[in-house]
């Protein structure tokens, strides 16, 4: 493969704790060419996921800080780099594809642009987002699963993670956006990701979502779980978003079951059971579980392997037969954002 500007932004970008996985086709890199341009590549390679001032980056591109922040705002317009605006300046890092260039592409995707990341995913998604231990997301159950009395952490309640958020932007989802772009969507809630704290602010600043109170990103929540959708929140303990996702288009929960054994893979505190006396085997678990992890003999079984905890046949199941379980060492997030990507930084060596 040639080594053109977009090459050396591939592997550049494969640097960051999430990689950015080479594949022998070269998809990753005409994805690349499709969203940036020359002088925008060359731009990202001065860059790193470290948050740095325009007066920095003018000093390595050996350009004028005026002009380049403006090709930098046009940077984040795109959907190709992420800015926090302070008081006093602004700071532009780059971002892996997920979460980052591929969300922030929700209002100026197109078709050949969802046919080439499809075309990827599951090399991105084996490779990057699943290849170390520690991933971004987590599994926290619906709430009506949780049985009273069970001592459950405040960063594994979903309604606690929305309460303690004074900044929150509801966003369209991008899987089933382009599910239904490619003719393969389904009925579920269309805004069904929330940001928090300043990927509040990016989101509400550059127009890629709407600004909702606690209250109604409680509503959203509880008409999530009434859908049977699976709870996703960022991987620590200070959450920065929340994912509400439906196996049908989530690329997560997608390549979560091609596995044999998500539950080894997916970040969860708790396991279902099942009580074979109250159940009726009518198949409703079965067929609501994203993971295919129950199965029907003359009662319903859990394959413990394939559960993820995420609780969702708990609220689908009209006789009470399912609960959920949790885990004899829960799972402990790293705790916040920057602990996290440190932490896969170093599973895969870079540290």
């Amino acid at each position: 493969m040639e080594d053109t500007v977009f090459a050396r932004l591939a592997r550049h970008l494969d640097t960051l704790p999430v990689g950015y996985p080479a594949t022998q086709s070269g998809v990753e890199v005409r994805i690349l060419e499709r969203w940036f341009s020359t002088r925008e590549a060359e731009i990202a390679l001065a860059m790193s996921g470290v948050p740095t001032g325009t007066i920095e980056l003018a000093r390595r591109l050996d350009t004028a800080p005026e002009l380049l922040e403006k090709e930098l705002d046009v940077m984040v317009d795109k959907g190709l780099i992420f800015r926090l605006i302070l008081p006093d300046k602004r700071l532009y890092n780059l971002v892996p594809l997920a979460e980052g260039m591929w969300e922030f592409h929700i209002n100026n995707s197109t078709p050949e642009d969802v046919k080439l990341l499809r075309e990827y995913l599951d090399t991105f998604m084996q490779k990057g987002w699943y290849g170390t231990p520690t991933t971004q997301h987590r599994i926290v159950p619906i709430s009506e699963s949780l049985e009273p009395g069970m001592e459950v952490m405040p960063y594994d309640r979903a309604e606690e993670i929305i309460r303690s958020q004074s900044k929150i932007a509801l966003v369209t989802c991008i899987c089933r956006k382009e599910s239904r772009e490619l003719g393969k969507g389904c009925g579920h809630l269309k805004e069904a990701c929330m940001a928090f704290g300043s990927g509040a602010h990016f989101y509400l600043q550059t127009g890629r979502g709407r600004e909702i109170t606690r209250e109604e990103a409680l509503a959203v929540l509880k008409a999530a779980m009434a859908e049977g959708l699976v709870i996703q929140p960022g991987n620590g303990q200070k959450v920065w978003n929340l994912c509400l996702c439906c196996p049908c288009c989530c690329a997560l929960l997608g390549a979560l079951k091609k596995m044999d054994k998500p539950a080894l893979v997916a970040h969860s505190s708790f396991y279902a059971v099942l009580d074979s006396a109250a159940c009726t085997g009518c198949g409703t678990c079965e067929e609501k579980c994203p993971m295919g992890a129950i199965t029907l003999g003359e009662s319903a079984q859990v394959n413990r392997d394939r559960c993820i905890g995420c609780g969702v046949c708990v609220g689908a199941c009209a006789f009470e037969a399912v609960r959920l379980r949790q885990k004899d060492d829960p799972y402990v997030p790293p705790r916040d954002m920057v602990a996290m990507q440190l932490k896969i930084a170093a599973e895969r060596g870079l540290i």
